[in-house]
Order: structure tokens, then C-alpha cells, then sequence
């Protein structure tokens, strides 16, 4: 059932519109102001959010920056409601990332008109990206050629890249144009969430060469002293700054020692397995990872409370633009265990696979220890 939030300091506006929803079969919640609407939305996230924009405590702009601030509201529709419908209001509205205006007042019908359409255009835009990774799928299946390849790889990371840029711009505004009405832990998570997303893009950048080098079989392991813990909980920490509403890493080790080991190689593989982790796991769960050493190898655990792996889909998944078939309407290439696949290979490991449907996934990486 399609879910709706309506934000709407005004009773009985509020529960009209709710009771219009309601009698179309959406699932309508209701929230009398923005930070209530903010709780609302990062407790279970929305299929759209329709919001007045004049509220007390935090407007509709406010309430629009902070979600397109978060990784998992940011891609949420955003319609606003207002008895303010000037050219100036609709522009700045449209600049911070509202889909739609709905001007007060405004009938039933015009009211769930303009709901279907946006999620009409919701749909066609998921199909569309759908359609297009389907696209690539077959054309890097019958395409040889490196070069073609590589264009095909850096067309789907530079659709990875708009959520940290999303994150960054939004919360730079917020910033800027609220700072003054945050008190300091909140304006120090936005601080937090821009530098680990300029980390993250970066990455991505070095991710793309490395992964292009892999394929081409030029890649060329350069292992060095990395003390694995502080490593590896630097990665844990950064996704924990960025995905703090909805998600919560626990990072435990019990190997603390500095091995010779490409941290290139190793950031593929922890980055993957924990983007993988809580791309595939509902909001509220637990991503754990662990470190430890067993026999002569380094054991990298990750465990996810996600949707798990069908048995017939599981030795597949390893191989490039492969997913599992019940992931249903979740967004993603099929690269990333492949490219944790590679990265294992490379360092002389393994990597072993625990999965029940509904349950959760654990990923258990070996590779030998190499010491200093």
C-alpha cells in the first residue's frame, strides 16, 4: 500500500485530507509540524511527503532541506501545500528539491490529481532506471571491447554519485540558511555528514579506476603496513555518520595487529560489504562486522538483518550485473560482489557466503595473514 505523509499544523485541513487519502486506499499518517513529520520520516520512510510550508518551529523548507540531506529520505517525492503561490516561493521551493506545489485552496480532486501524477512520474522514472540498468546488463554481456566497458562503469557510478552529493548540498543549505536555529549536536551531524560524504565521493573516484584496472587485468597490488582495526573501523565510522537515522553499525575486533595488505584492495571489499549490507536491510536494523584471525587468516564478518539470499541465487551473485531475484524494486548494478570477488582473488583469499530469506545475510572473507 502506497504510503503517505501529510505534515499540516492545521487540524482540520489535516484530517481531511487524511480521510481523502484514507477513502483512495493510500496509507495516509498525519504530523501537526516539521520536526514531528522529521521523526515520522526517518522512522519508516514515505512513498511522498506532502508538507505546508508557514509551520512553527521548523517550515516546509526546513523540513525539505533536512530530508534531502538524509541518504534515505533524500530521494523521497516532496509536494508543498501553501496559501503562498508566488513565482518567488515556487522557485526557491524547486531549487532546494520540491517535486510539486499545491496551492490552498484546493478541492478533493485537485488535491489527488496532483498525488497520482507525481507518483505516476515516480513510477515511470524507477522503470526507466530499471530499463536502462537492464540495458547495460545486455550490452556489457556481448560487449568485448575494454573501452566500452569502462564507459559503461563510470555511467553507472556517476548515478551512485548523487546521493553524496545530495547530502552535501542539503546539508550545506541547511547550514547556512537554519544554522542558527540548530542547537550544536545537530549542526555538528550536518558538519560530520558533509565531510564523510566528500570521503565517500572521493573514494568512488579512486573506486572507478581500481575496478577499470581489475577488469583489464592491469591492476597491480601494491601491499603495504596497515594496521587493520583503525582501518577498518574508519570505513564502519564513516557509514555510520552518513546513515545515523536509520541504520546502526557495530564494529567488534579481535586482531589488532599490522599486516602487509593493499589498503585499496581491502577498502573494495569492507565498502561493498557494508554498502551491500544496508542497501538490502530494513531501517532501524543492525549492520554488525567483525574482525578476527584464525589458523594463519585474517576473518572479515559482516551480517546484516536484510532480506536475504535465495539458495538458487547465491554462487551467482559473484559474477558482474548478477542479482538476487528478490530484491523487488531496489535500486543497484549487480558489481558489488563481484568486485569483492576480485578484490578477495587478488589478496589470495576466499570468501564464503551464510544466507536465509528473511532473516539476513553474513559475508565471511579469509585471506592470509601476512605480517610486518
Amino acid at each position: 500500500m502506497t504510503r503517505i505523509l501529510v505534515i499540516e499544523d492545521e487540524v482540520s485541513l489535516r484530517n481531511q485530507v487524511l480521510e481523502w487519502l484514507t477513502l483512495e486506499n493510500y496509507e495516509a499518517i498525519g504530523a501537526s509540524d516539521g520536526e514531528e513529520g522529521l521523526q515520522e520520516a526517518f522512522r519508516e520512510p514515505p512513498d511522498l511527503i506532502i508538507s505546508d510550508i508557514t509551520m512553527p518551529h521548523l517550515d516546509g523548507y526546513g523540513v525539505l532541506l533536512e530530508l534531502r540531506a538524509n541518504p534515505s529520505t533524500s530521494a523521497i517525492p516532496f509536494i508543498f501545500t501553501t496559501a503562498r503561490a508566488t513565482h518567488e516561493d515556487i522557485r526557491t521551493g524547486m531549487e532546494l528539491g520540491a517535486d510539486d506545489y499545491i496551492t490552498k485552496p484546493f478541492t478533493r480532486v485537485e488535491f489527488l490529481n496532483a498525488i497520482q501524477a507525481r507518483l505516476s512520474k515516480k513510477t515511470i522514472q524507477d522503470e526507466a532506471l530499471q530499463q536502462k540498468l537492464g540495458e547495460w546488463q545486455q550490452a556489457i554481456e556481448h560487449e568485448r571491447e575494454q573501452r566500452q566497458l569502462k564507459a559503461k562503469l563510470v555511467a553507472m557510478f556517476t548515478h551512485d554519485f548523487r546521493n553524496p552529493l545530495t547530502t552535501i548540498l542539503s546539508s550545506n543549505h541547511l547550514l547556512r540558511n537554519y544554522g542558527n536555529r540548530l542547537d550544536e549536536e545537530r549542526r555538528s551531524k550536518h558538519y560530520d555528514r558533509i565531510e564523510a560524504s566528500v570521503h565517500q565521493l572521493v573514494r568512488m573516484v579512486d573506486d572507478m579506476l581500481i575496478i577499470s584496472q581489475m577488469e583489464s587485468g592491469s591492476f597491480d597490488p601494491m601491499p603495504q603496513p596497515t594496521r587493520l582495526e583503525a582501518f577498518i573501523r574508519e570505513i564502519v565510522e564513516e557509514f555510520q555518520i552518513i546513515h545515523s537515522e536509520a541504520y546502526s553499525l557495530d564494529f567488534k575486533s579481535q586482531f589488532d595487529s599490522s599486516v602487509m595488505c593493499d589498503p585499496r584492495l581491502l577498502r573494495q571489499i569492507v565498502s561493498n560489504l557494508i554498502s551491500n549490507a544496508i542497501k538490502y536491510s530494513p531501517q532501524g536494523s543492525i549492520v554488525k562486522v567483525l574482525l578476527d584471525a584464525q589458523e594463519g587468516d585474517v576473518i572479515l564478518e559482516v551480517q546484516d538483518e536484510g532480506i536475504g539470499i535465495p539458495e538458487t541465487d547465491q554462487m551467482r551473485l559473484f559474477m558482474a550485473f548478477q542479482r538476487a531475484s528478490n530484491v523487488g524494486g531496489i535500486a543497484g548494478t549487480g558489481l558489488g560482489l563481484a568486485i569483492v570477488k576480485q578484490a578477495v582473488d587478488l589478496l589470495d583469499g576466499r570468501v564464503n557466503l551464510e544466507s536465509r530469506v528473511g532473516v539476513g545475510t553474513k559475508m565471511i572473507i579469509h585471506f592470509p595473514i601476512v605480517l610486518t
